[in-house]
């Protein structure tokens, strides 16, 4: 479900209501009648819920599933059926399934609104910084100048927001420290396409940041599309890291400047990630492996174990690799 802090539902609808406007059809029409009160990630769906299945590669995800309806193309639709969900027939499950979020929920729009929040008489809040309706505040909190903290948005106690810094969509922990201008809780990168054209894809899930967390200068944090964005107790980020949304970061892990992780990837605890190195969406990357700088990951990375180069690859094969390129450049010379 939508967390109320940071969105205001629109539901319950009726399923006939939602596909209105979408090139999608119901096999049978009484189905039209089915409240739907919010949308879900198929694994995570429960009644009342709507969902997309827009390939096989995901249909491991159905049994797992218990929405009352769902976006699917027609190949796949006896698949949901067979869990007993409505089936939506769907060119562009995706894009229809992002329209359905834009009917059943909005982000609080910001007001500010600080007498109807809740702040700390020990934080210390630049005049400057806006403080939106509903947010949380706690002891020994310093805000500096310029910054935004929106709606609802949940601040523990002793931590530190450096100046120009926005956070939206968010809770953030004890004891941590984010340096200027960076962006925490924004939407996050996700197009996709049907009848009608291109439609952004809106994210309307939250940033989890644990406690004793650093957050460099320059750095993006996507709120989740549906669901979290997790970053775990102690983690550090240097400057100008792009963080993608519904990523998962374990505890202890040290990224280096100017590192981007796509969408939908889970780091594990106490890994070490050099500069400029590049993450493929859907990525798993071990407990306390390490990734050379400059390094372009696309296959799951086991934990413990070194990796380096483009594409990345266990550092002792790609060693290898750079040692016999420079052997065939000699002979070739020659």
């Amino acid at each position: 479900m939508f967390d109320e802090r940071f969105y205001i539902s629109s539901g319950p609808l009726k399923l006939s209501c939602i596909l209105e406007g979408t090139n999608s059809f119901l096999l049978d029409d009484k189905c039209g009648e089915e409240k739907i009160f919010s949308a879900a990630e198929l694994d995570s769906s429960v009644k009342g819920q709507i969902s997309f299945l827009c390939s096989k590669k995901y249909s491991s995800l159905v049994p797992l599933a218990s929405a009352s309806a769902c976006f699917v193309t027609p190949e796949l639709s006896g698949l949901i059926e067979s869990q007993n969900i409505i089936p939506i027939i769907s060119s562009a499950p995706k894009a229809h399934f992002a329209r359905s979020i834009n009917k059943l929920v909005k982000l609080r729009k910001n007001k500010n609104l600080a007498s109807k929040s809740s702040i700390s008489e020990s934080s210390n809040i630049h005049e400057t910084a806006i403080i939106n309706d509903g947010a949380v505040i706690e002891s020994g909190v310093e805000i500096s100048p310029f910054c935004v903290i929106g709606p609802g948005v949940h601040i523990k106690s002793n931590t530190f927001i450096g100046s120009h810094t926005i956070i939206n969509c968010a809770v953030v922990g004890t004891g941590c420290y984010i340096k200027a201008s960076s962006v925490i809780g924004g939407s996050g990168f996700g197009i996709s396409s049907d009848e009608v054209g291109i439609i952004n894809i809106p994210h309307v899930g939250r940033v989890i940041i644990g406690n004793d967390v650093f957050i460099g200068s320059n750095t993006c944090i996507d709120r989740g599309f549906i669901g979290d964005t997790i970053l775990d107790n102690n983690t550090k980020l240097d400057n100008f890291v792009q963080i993608g949304h519904n990523c998962t970061i374990g505890a202890g892990t040290v990224i280096a400047a100017q590192a981007g992780i796509s969408g939908s990837c889970s780091i594990g605890k106490g890994v070490r990630m050099g500069g400029k190195v590049g993450l493929s969406d859907h990525i798993n990357i071990g407990d306390f492996a390490s990734i050379a700088a400059g390094s372009g990951v696309m296959n799951d990375i086991p934990a413990k174990e070194v990796w380096s180069g483009v594409p990345a690859m266990p550092i002792r094969d790609h060693m290898r690799a750079v040692s016999a390129k420079r052997k065939f450049g000699k002979k070739f010379k020659k």
